[in-house]
C-alpha cells in the first residue's frame, strides 16, 4: 500500500511500506476424517487404499460414533428448567432412533462408561454399555416393530424428561400394544450422553392390549 503526502513546496514524496507476508494456507484435513464426516451424513466416502475390504459393520460403527461425537458438540448449554416445546434435544432424538433402530450399539453407544438403564416396569437394571446395547438385544428377540414416540421433554438442569408412546407386537400375542411412557434421562455435564435411563410404563397394560394373560412372563433367553 502507497501513501502520498503534500509537501510544502508541493513535491509529491512516496514512501513504500513493505509488504506484509501473508500467512501459509492451514493444511487440508485427512482423508479418513473427510470420510468419516461423510459417513455420518450419509453419503459416499471417497475411495481410500483398502477401502474395499471395510464392511458394512464397520461403516454402521464409524456413523453410531460420528453421530455420538457431533451431540457434545452440538449439545444445549441452558440447563434451566424449560419445556423444549417442539424443539427435540438431539439426545432424546438419538435415544429414541436408537430403540426404533436394529442395532443395538447404538443404543449403548449414547450412555456413559459406567451409565445405567433401569426398565422400572419389568424390575432390571443394566450397567455399562455393553449390558445396555445387550437389553436392546433381547427386547428386538421378543418384540416385533418396536417403537418409541417422543411426544414431549423437558429439561430440568441435568435432567431430560421424555413423554413417549411406547408401542410394538409381542411375538405370539394376539394383538399389538402402544403405551404412554415417561423416561427420565440424567445427562452428563455436557449434556452429550446419558449417565442414566429410567422407564416409567404400564406392564399390566401392556399385556392387557396384548391379549394375555397378567401372569405372563417372556421366554428364558
Amino acid at each position: 500500500m502507497n501513501v502520498a503526502r503534500t509537501q510544502p513546496d508541493g513535491a509529491a514524496h512516496r514512501r513504500t511500506r513493505p509488504a506484509t507476508a501473508l500467512p501459509p494456507d492451514p493444511p487440508h484435513p485427512p482423508a479418513t476424517a473427510t470420510t468419516a464426516a461423510v459417513v455420518a451424513v450419509g453419503g459416499t466416502a471417497p475411495a481410500l487404499p483398502g477401502a474395499s475390504t471395510m464392511t458394512s459393520r464397520t461403516i454402521r460403527t464409524l456413523t453410531v460414533l460420528t453421530a455420538t461425537a457431533s451431540l457434545c458438540a452440538t449439545a444445549s448449554t441452558a440447563y434451566a428448567a424449560q419445556d423444549t416445546g417442539h424443539r427435540t434435544p438431539g439426545i432424546a432424538t438419538a435415544w429414541a432412533r436408537a430403540w426404533n433402530g436394529t442395532e443395538p450399539q447404538a443404543l449403548g453407544a449414547l450412555f456413559t462408561a459406567d451409565g445405567t438403564y433401569t426398565d422400572e416396569a419389568v424390575g432390571v437394571t443394566f450397567r455399562g454399555r455393553k449390558e445396555i446395547a445387550g437389553w436392546k438385544a433381547r427386547a428386538d428377540t421378543l418384540i416385533d416393530n418396536v417403537h418409541v414416540t417422543i411426544r414431549t421433554t423437558r429439561l430440568d438442569g441435568d435432567r431430560l424428561t421424555v413423554r413417549a408412546v411406547y408401542s410394538g407386537h409381542l411375538k405370539g400375542a394376539p394383538k399389538p400394544f402402544a403405551v404412554p411412557m415417561t423416561t427420565r434421562l440424567d445427562l452428563d455435564r455436557n449434556h452429550c450422553r446419558i449417565a442414566s435411563d429410567q422407564d416409567h410404563y404400564s406392564l399390566a397394560t401392556v399385556l392387557a392390549q396384548s391379549g394375555l394373560p397378567a401372569d405372563w412372563t417372556p421366554p428364558a433367553a
